[in-house]
Formats: structure tokens, C-alpha cells, sequence
């Protein structure tokens, strides 16, 4: 036997390492790109859904006006209400249109909302002012609602 001279030496072994880690850039850039996404997402579900809550508030609104209705059958004063809401709806996308009245105030209402029927909308202005109004209230308040959804699911504004 051969006898050597020092310690015994082993080969140098590398560590094992990870294919994965460090990641490559282009996987860097498809994860930020998937954070923007992620956020530009949540930032669209925020907005729609407090669009969605502006628009339940308004209908609420006007169901509240339709049980006053229910009670006294007053239905001026449901068509006063009903008139307000939609003007208010018409000013957010439109600030001209607070004194619209006649074919300009049916021009804006089918503008806001295309595809909604606006004649009973436009006969509002002119059933309020009358005492002893005849109104369909629940045909009414089913176009006024649609109405409401469909400006309010419209996002954007008329230039002033």
C-alpha cells in the first residue's frame, strides 16, 4: 500500500442552484406588469361599484317617492320628485342642462341615456304643475329608473 502524504482531498462541489432564482428580467417585467394590471383592475371595480352605489341611492330615492305616492296619491308631487332626480343625474354629466326645458331638455335626456324611452320622462315637467295630474307612476318610475342606470352607467361627461 501506498501511503500519502497528506490529508485526503475531496473534489470541489458547486452548490446546487436554482434555475429559477435569480429570476430573468423578462419575468420582472411580466410581474410588474401583472401588479399594474392588478391595480388598474381594482382601480376600474372601485369606481364602478361607487357608480353602481350612486345610482341605488338615486333609485332608492325614488322608490321612497313612489310609496309617498302609494300613501296620499299625490301624483304632482311624484312627478316633482321624479322630475328632481332626473335633473339631478342630467347635471352630473351635463351642467347645462339645469335649464334645459322642452325639445332641449328631451335632447339631453335621450343623449344620457340612448336607448331608454324619454316620452314619460319629458311629460314630468308638465304633470307636476298640474293639480289634478294623471300619471302611470308605476310605468314612470320603471322609465325613470332605467334612465337613472343607464346615464349613471355612461361614463363620459359632455364638454361645457
Amino acid at each position: 500500500m501506498q501511503q500519502q502524504s497528506g490529508p485526503a482531498l475531496r473534489d470541489i462541489h458547486v452548490p446546487h442552484v436554482s434555475m429559477w432564482w435569480p429570476l430573468a428580467p423578462g419575468w420582472w417585467a411580466l410581474i410588474a406588469l401583472l401588479v399594474v394590471a392588478c391595480i388598474v383592475a381594482a382601480l376600474a371595480w372601485g369606481r364602478r361599484a361607487a357608480r353602481r352605489r350612486r345610482a341605488d341611492a338615486v333609485v332608492a330615492e325614488l322608490h321612497a317617492a313612489r310609496e309617498r305616492y302609494a300613501t296620499d296619491g299625490d301624483a304632482a308631487a311624484f312627478a316633482a320628485a321624479a322630475s328632481q332626480l332626473l335633473r339631478r343625474v342630467a347635471r352630473l354629466r351635463d351642467p347645462r342642462s339645469v335649464t334645459s326645458s322642452g325639445d332641449d331638455w328631451r335632447r339631453v335626456l335621450a343623449t344620457q341615456a340612448p336607448r331608454v324611452a324619454v316620452d314619460r320622462l319629458v311629460a314630468l315637467d308638465g304633470t307636476m304643475y298640474r293639480p289634478k295630474a294623471e300619471l302611470d307612476v308605476a310605468a314612470t318610475a320603471r322609465d325613470v329608473e332605467a334612465w337613472v342606470r343607464a346615464a349613471m352607467r355612461r361614463t363620459s361627461r359632455v364638454p361645457a
